[in-house]
């Protein structure tokens, strides 16, 4: 038997209605770098929704410090802070 919780998801198609209309509120799969540009369901397009509009995530001083922080820290979230 179905809890209240259980109902109320199983009764909830808002995303699948909107994404039948053409739209889909969720994030989607970038083809290519994140950057000025980038590639998205194969077509070249600017990219002003992400913080990489100035192009930081790609530039090779920023990988490579990022390189360093992670042999010296490692990855990951280590957990909530309970």
């Amino acid at each position: 038997m179905m809890n209240n919780l259980q109902k109320k998801v199983k009764g909830y198609t808002r995303p699948q209605q909107v994404k039948a209309q053409g739209l889909y509120p969720y994030f989607r799969e970038i083809q290519s770098e994140q950057g000025t540009e980038v590639i998205l369901d194969g077509k070249k397009l600017l990219m002003f929704g992400s913080n990489s509009y100035m192009g930081l995530t790609t530039h090779p001083l920023i990988k490579e410090a990022a390189c360093e922080a992670i042999h010296k820290y490692g990855t990951g979230c280590a957990g909530s802070p309970f």
